[in-house]
């Protein structure tokens, strides 16, 4: 179970008791069973959760101090007493009883905000917490001590950082590679996390087996910052990790399943969003001249290319000054219409592409299909860009829904972190939670990232 799962579970079981607690102390005045109030609890426990997932209460990556807490608190409940208002004039049977619901929200408010503080204190601190050594310098070993610095839902510590004098790092140096055995039983780690840039020649093998045999988890970097990060670290990736190495292997089962999925989602899509979409196209003509659909050559699963369908969300490059001839050019926010800018904001644009997924060009969950032109220039940088080719292309995907859209080399760097992560994992559940994921930024009109 992960984290987030946890603290789900927590502050559903605190929804259930202060509601109980609400009960109790100011029962209603017209009695109602059992089963009843267990379905009237149910009711605003639910819509406290999703408020919560809304509000990104269980997304650990962006700040989660008392201040940032408060304030996501304070508008998920807000939200879950509009939505249990509607829901109360709509069917009224599943009301509390009198002003049970808003009591029971002020109490989840003041339970939750206290768990939260007290468990993200005791995080951090001993016995709560495991004491954490890590062995290496560089880019990665400094992102894994920012994540278990910061990170308020990792129950770990950073006791201190092994690696040659001079090495860029952060957390306290407390000697080279060679020094583990002294320092192990100087500061008495639960973990050693090795972060290593080069460890041919370096890595002190029989002291971290030592170590191994004397309880103490050894863990190599780019596997705890996989687990940390939902991405994979391309920087430290080789060929063997990824031939000998778990994941990247998908059953034929699920391809077809998957497939089936997409057909069904896809095709119902089309026919719900018809009229809707067919008001898209006529506004479209009337704001701007031009085409109503936007269709450009991307690259899909294995490198065959095909033509991809969207919404024209942009003026055309004969209307504006100059040129658009830069790899970024599709992006220009002066070529954006302002219809343009809703349906991108909430990803209406993409609706077409529906019919790509139904003609098998794309899957409704997968990495998104890139340019050609794009996808040259970036393979010959990115180490193992074309493995997200290895997988049919998605209409929304694991680095939409984490990182947004890439305006730079760095970017999309980053984005195949999340690519590659999500073909490694890939399942049905990974895939309904990527869904779930793109509903709330579609709703919300937030990019992610």
């Amino acid at each position: 179970m992960s984290t987030a799962q946890r603290f789900a579970w927590l502050d559903g079981l605190s929804t259930v008791a202060v509601c109980g607690l609400a009960i109790a102390v100011l029962p209603p005045e017209a009695p109602a069973s059992a089963w009843g109030m267990a379905a009237r609890i149910a009711a605003v426990t639910l819509v406290c959760i999703v408020a919560f997932y809304y509000n990104d209460l269980y997304n650990f990556e962006v700040p989660h101090d008392v201040g940032q807490l408060f304030v996501r608190l304070c508008r998920a409940l807000g939200l879950s007493a509009l939505v249990l208002a509607g829901g109360y004039l709509m069917f009224p049977n599943l009301i509390l009883g009198g002003n049970l619901a808003s009591y029971a929200l002020l109490l989840t408010l003041i339970c939750v905000l206290a768990l939260r503080v007290a468990v993200y204190t005791l995080a951090k601190r001993a016995p709560f917490s495991e004491a954490v050594l890590l062995l290496g310098g560089g880019a990665l070993a400094v992102e894994l001590a920012r994540q278990i610095r910061t990170r308020p839902d990792l129950a770990l510590r950073l006791v201190g950082v092994l690696n040659p004098a001079g090495t860029e790092s952060e957390g306290e140096r407390l000697g080279d590679y060679g020094d583990v055995s002294d320092v192990v039983r100087r500061v008495r780690p639960n973990r050693i996390v090795v972060a290593m840039p080069d460890r041919r020649g370096n890595l002190p093998v029989s002291d971290l087996l030592a170590c191994r045999f004397r309880g103490v988890t050894v863990e190599e970097g780019s596997r705890v910052y996989e687990r940390f990060t939902g991405r994979l670290a391309v920087e430290s990736l080789t060929p063997s990790a990824l031939i000998f190495g778990d994941g990247f292997r998908v059953r034929p089962l699920s391809l077809v399943l998957k497939r089936i999925v997409s057909v069904v989602i896809a095709l119902t899509a089309l026919v719900l969003a018809a009229p809707f979409m067919a008001a898209i196209a006529a506004a479209i003509k009337l704001e701007s001249r031009g085409p109503v659909f936007f269709i450009q050559e991307r690259v899909g699963l294995r490198g065959r290319k095909f033509r991809l369908i969207k919404f024209r969300t942009m003026r055309q490059l004969q209307d504006m000054p100059g040129g658009g001839d830069s790899v970024w050019g599709r992006d220009n926010a002066s070529r954006v219409t302002r219809l343009g800018e809703v349906l991108r904001r909430y990803r209406l644009d993409e609706l077409p592409q529906c019919l790509n997924i139904l003609r098998g060009d794309m899957s409704l969950v997968g990495p998104r299909p890139e340019m050609a032109v794009n996808v040259a220039t970036f393979s010959a940088v990115i180490p193992f860009y074309n493995l997200r080719h290895e997988v049919r292309p998605g209409l929304t995907g694991w680095a939409q829904v984490r990182a947004g859209y890439s305006m730079s080399t760095e970017e999309v760097t980053r984005k195949l972190c999340y690519d590659l992560y999500y073909i490694k994992h890939m399942s049905l559940p990974f895939d309904l939670q990527i869904l779930v994921d793109t509903v709330k930024f579609v709703l919300s009109g937030k990019r992610p990232g």
